[in-house]
């Protein structure tokens, strides 16, 4: 499987795949399992109890929630590049889809 075509879903069955491609959520680390948590609790602390203030495009919280995000490093969970020395390499976008 080339590294520009990542797996989706239940591809893995019907591609030809190497088992080092493959992993199931028992695979996570202490430190990815820290971080679904961490993004659990601020969607749950931070986003949840406002929706009805973002539906309404309140001026001001938009921002004030992207920089409570920022302070936290959830803005850039996406970029390998700071994941690297976490070792978190690979498999965190997936666990983050799932939050």
């Amino acid at each position: 499987m080339s590294a520009n075509q990542p797996i989706k879903g239940g591809e893995f069955i019907i591609r030809n795949t190497e088992p080092k491609d493959i992993f199931t959520p028992e695979e996570f680390s202490e430190e990815h399992n820290m971080i679904a948590q961490m993004c659990d609790d601020f969607i749950a602390q931070e986003i949840l109890p406002h929706l009805d203030r973002i539906d309404s495009l309140e001026e001001g919280l938009m921002p004030s929630l992207l920089k409570k995000a920022g302070e936290l490093g959830l803005l850039g969970l996406r970029y390998l590049k700071n994941l690297v020395a976490w070792g978190l390499i690979l498999k965190q976008p997936y666990l983050l889809q799932n939050i």
